[in-house]
This record gives C-alpha cells, sequence and structure tokens, in this order.
C-alpha cells in the first residue's frame, strides 16, 4: 500500500466536486422524470429516496462522522468494515418486512426495495470513503462518486424513457451501482489503505455497540426530514407529493453547496477538541455559519426573483403557481445544512445525550407540526412542520454543545 495523502484543500475541492456530481445526478433525475414519465412516477421516486434515506441511516448506524473522527485509531478500517456489513445484512431484512406489511401499491413497494438495496451497495462504498477520508485521499471517494452518479443519472433516464417502467430502471442502477464497487472503488482504495472487512471477533459489535447513540440520532434525525413528506403522501395523492419533491428539487441545491465544506470537516474538528484548541474550533463553527448566511440570502433572492422563471424551464408553466412554496424551503434547505453541521460536531465531542434529546424533542415538533398544517394548509403545511422541527432541533444542539465544551 502507498500513502500519498493530498492537502485539506484538494480533499475538499474533490470532495465538492463528487458530492456536487451526486446531488445534482439526484436532483436532476427528480427533474427529469416528470419530463420524461410525469408527476405519478416522480411521486414514486420521490417516495422511494424518502424512504431509501431513512434506511441509509439505519445502515450508517452513526459510524461515518464516528469514523473520520476517530484520529487515535481505536478502532481499525476492517472493524469499521466489517461493522458496515452487519448493519447493511440488518437493513436488507428490516426493509423487506416493512415493505409487505406497508399500504403501499404493488409498483411503489418494489420501487422501494430496489431503491433500497442500490443505496446499500452505496453505504458500503461510503465506509470506504472513511478510511480514504482518515488518509486524507477523498480525491479517490470524488472520483467515485462521479462516475457511480453520472451512471445512474444516464441509465435511469435512458431506461425510464424508453420502458415507462420505473422498476426497470431502478434495478439497472442498482446493478450499475455493483459495478463501480468492485470494478472501482476496491482496487482504487487498496493501494491506499487496508480494505479487507474483520467480521471475526468482538470488535465490530463493540463498535456498533459505541455507536449505538450516535445511531439513534441519526435515525431520528433522518425520520424528521421523512416526516412531513410521508404527511403528504398520506393525507393527498402521490401526485402531490411529486409536485411538492419537484419544487423542492431546485432549493436543496443550497443544502448541499454547503455540505461540500461542512461534511469534510469532521476529522478537522475532532483535531482540534484533540488538540485543546476550542476557540480554533469555534472559529471554524463561525466561518461555518456565516456561510450558511450567505447562502440563505442568495437563496431567497433567487427564490423572489427568478422562482417562477425556473420552475417554467424546469417543468413548464403549469407548476407556476406552486412557487409561494419556494421561500419557506430555501429556509427548510439552509437550516438543514446546520443542523447537519452542528450533529456532526455533536458526534465530534461524543455528546451522546444532547445529540439524542435534540433529535427526539425536534421529531416530536415535527410530526405534531405536520399533523396540525398538512391538512389545512397543504403542502406549505409542510414547510411549516419542517422549519419547526428543525428550529427546535437546533436550539437544543446548541444548548447541549454550548454546555459540553464549555467544561473543556
Amino acid at each position: 500500500m502507498e500513502e500519498n495523502p493530498v492537502s485539506i484543500k484538494k480533499n475538499i475541492i474533490w470532495n465538492s466536486i463528487g458530492t456536487f456530481v451526486m446531488f445534482f445526478s439526484q436532483w436532476l433525475m427528480m427533474v427529469l422524470i416528470v419530463r420524461l414519465s410525469g408527476y405519478a412516477d416522480s411521486g414514486i421516486l420521490s417516495l422511494s429516496v424518502s424512504c431509501g434515506n431513512v434506511f441509509l441511516i439505519i445502515a450508517a448506524f452513526g459510524v461515518k462522522t464516528f469514523q473520520v473522527s476517530d484520529i487515535q485509531n481505536r478502532y481499525q478500517g476492517r472493524d469499521y468494515l466489517g461493522a458496515k456489513i452487519i448493519t447493511v445484512l440488518f437493513t436488507v431484512v428490516c426493509g423487506i418486512i416493512w415493505v409487505l406489511v406497508s399500504g403501499y401499491e404493488g409498483v411503489e413497494k418494489i420501487s422501494i426495495l430496489l431503491y433500497m438495496v442500490y443505496i446499500m451497495v452505496y453505504s458500503y462504498s461510503d465506509a470506504i470513503y472513511g478510511e480514504l477520508q482518515k488518509k486524507w485521499r477523498l480525491d479517490i471517494a470524488g472520483i467515485s462518486m462521479i462516475i457511480r452518479n453520472l451512471a445512474a443519472l444516464i441509465i435511469f433516464c435512458v431506461l425510464i424513457w424508453l420502458t415507462k417502467d420505473i422498476r426497470i430502471a431502478l434495478a439497472a442502477i442498482l446493478f450499475a451501482s455493483l459495478a463501480v464497487l468492485f470494478i472501482y472503488d476496491i482496487p482504487a482504495s487498496k493501494k491506499v489503505t487496508s480494505i479487507r472487512p474483520g467480521l471475526k471477533g468482538k470488535r465490530p459489535w463493540l463498535l456498533l455497540w459505541e455507536c449505538f447513540p450516535f445511531a439513534i440520532y441519526t435515525f431520528l434525525h433522518t425520520l424528521l426530514l421523512t416526516v412531513p413528506k410521508l404527511a403528504v403522501r398520506g393525507f393527498y395523492d402521490k401526485e402531490v407529493l411529486g409536485i411538492y419533491s419537484a419544487v423542492m428539487a431546485p432549493v436543496t441545491v443550497l443544502q448541499v453547496a454547503a455540505t461540500f465544506v461542512i461534511n469534510p470537516l469532521s476529522t478537522l474538528m475532532a483535531e482540534k477538541v484533540e488538540e485543546g484548541k476550542i476557540r480554533d474550533l469555534l472559529m471554524l463553527m463561525l466561518k461555518c455559519f456565516l456561510m450558511l448566511v450567505g447562502i440563505l440570502a442568495v437563496g431567497i433572492l433567487a427564490a423572489v426573483f427568478l422562482g417562477k422563471w425556473g420552475l417554467s424551464i424546469l417543468y413548464g408553466k403549469e407548476i407556476t403557481e406552486y412557487s409561494y412554496l419556494l421561500v419557506p424551503m430555501v429556509f427548510v434547505s439552509v437550516m438543514t445544512a446546520l443542523t447537519i453541521l452542528l450533529g456532526n460536531l455533536a458526534i465530534v465531542i461524543r455528546d451522546r445525550i444532547g445529540a439524542n434529546l435534540s433529535a427526539v424533542l425536534g421529531l416530536a415538533a415535527v410530526f405534531g407540526a405536520s399533523f396540525l398544517f398538512i391538512p389545512k394548509t397543504g403542502m406549505q403545511g409542510a414547510n411549516w412542520a419542517f422549519l419547526i422541527g428543525l428550529a427546535v432541533q437546533d436550539i437544543v444542539l446548541i444548548l447541549a454543545i454550548a454546555g459540553k465544551l464549555k467544561k473543556r
């Protein structure tokens, strides 16, 4: 193995490019399916992605941020990869059971299952990315994300256009993702670090036990981001969910832009904490917060002055009547990025109680707000539910982190 770390700047650039391609491909997929197959399939895809995000968090088990901030190497790469295999298998079993007992239509069930397995393949690759990040070799991870997601976008769009069957398109991108894992991810990563999973012994299980509180946190947080969409689908039909998801799709670019910088910083945060440089850590957080304020301002201006025009270009004039949803969605997107930043820091400083308390209270708030606002105000009610839930979670996270850092 040869260790040739690249600079932090290049790591952020490569991770940014890869993450941008990943989210842009997912976003463009949500946009193009409306043109290629209609709002019904758009609603099915949105439902599959929303459920897939929950499955992804179950499989993640709170390990990723723990992994990249484990700068003392308490656990080895084989422990993290072995733990990932365990959580992926567990998630697939839980997902199959949940889908079978759900009340969704047959095409929705199959689509959810196919997307779940597709996202599980990415989840395993993400564990490899974690080891690469600790070696400061996110250039390999960035290239992997570029290849995987461009292939998925092209294959999905071509097949949905030719067959008009979302199940065939999802099955195809699943096999494409497997090909990227075995043809690129594993061979390229083996040159830098050991990626042989370790399933024997107690260490993968001990790792999962230590990460269990953060697994609960990330699951509850992702559930918070899913409940309003599921509520829209529950109170209305899948076409309404398709419209809501289509309008939100361009706004999520703001959240993605923020996470370009936020996600690679967990290792740097851990180094600041380990070295006792709390003032430097706070300055880093302040810079990220000011970046989010700037993104919020740009997003609001774009929504107000370019919103209707942009929706018309993307989907056609009939959807412009829903442009009133855009400004609240901008706040939702930026607040989601803020929650990711605060949540990552909570995991870095190992604040299990504060993280989970924030997630429980935020989820309770979003549940109450969803059932209060969505039946009365429709899709706008989903925005209000998002904002209320995220605000509650962010406030609790800030108070918990401040208390933890004050002790240091």
